[in-house]
């Protein structure tokens, strides 16, 4: 292959006209890995204010997020071994950046309060990431679990909790919120779900490739260790 002379390359570059600079930089993005668009396109992927969300078009994109997931969409399965463990696929850091942002879009509808779609959308999300932390085949990966989710997991639960109570009868409130608490509750000690007493030391873990493949669900960081 060709040794690519920058100079050159810039060069060329320079002559082309805006809509195809745009069209080479989309095809160069979608090339990329995500650690690679975040180096290159992260200064410029700032997030203005948040602005209103459509409860209806937010949901069906939920829904889609769900049907993607349970169909194995962002499932990558590779061989795990002593030297590749620690390993996280392009897929699975996909799935959990999707649904930190879905999360998020959530919150701006209790925000909004847009109760119903909210409780809808948070429903299916809370129930994808506990189809995921019971190790069913949502994503793949040696040490994964709730950790990774992106954002403020505290400002999630309080503001499915404030649609819950805006929209649902006591009952239906308890049966929606208790899952909340029960799915983990060393996560549910993190977001406050609940009042905690002092935290117990944390297992340790041996590796996967050692046994099955399972998920983390403390937002602990695994490179920190445990206790």
């Amino acid at each position: 292959m060709t040794c690519m002379d920058k100079t050159q390359l810039f060069e060329s570059l320079s002559t082309q006209d805006v809509p195809s600079l745009l069209d080479l930089l989309s095809r160069a993005y979608d090339q990329m890995s995500l650690d690679q668009r975040r180096r290159v396109f992260g200064s410029l992927a700032k997030k203005p204010s948040l602005e209103p969300v459509d409860g209806e078009v937010l949901l069906g994109e939920v829904e889609n997020f769900r049907r993607e997931s349970l169909a194995g969409a962002y499932y990558e399965p590779f061989d795990v071994n002593s030297k590749n463990w620690t390993y996280i696929p392009e897929e699975t850091r996909a799935w959990f950046e999707r649904l930190g942002d879905l999360l998020k879009a959530s919150c701006q509808l209790t925000a909004q309060g847009d109760h119903l779609h909210a409780v809808a959308c948070f429903g299916i999300l809370y129930e994808l990431i506990g189809t995921m932390e019971r190790g069913e085949e949502i994503v793949f990966g040696d040490e994964i679990g709730s950790w990774m989710i992106p954002g403020d997991e505290k400002q999630y639960v309080a503001s499915y909790v404030t649609s819950l109570a805006a929209t649902a009868t006591p009952e239906q409130f308890a049966a929606a919120a208790l899952p909340l608490i029960q799915r983990d509750r060393w996560q549910s000690f993190a977001t406050q779900a609940y009042p905690a007493p002092s935290r117990q030391p944390t297992r340790r873990r041996e590796p996967t490739w050692r046994r099955r493949s399972s998920v983390r669900t403390s937002r602990q960081d695994p490179s920190e260790g445990t206790v």
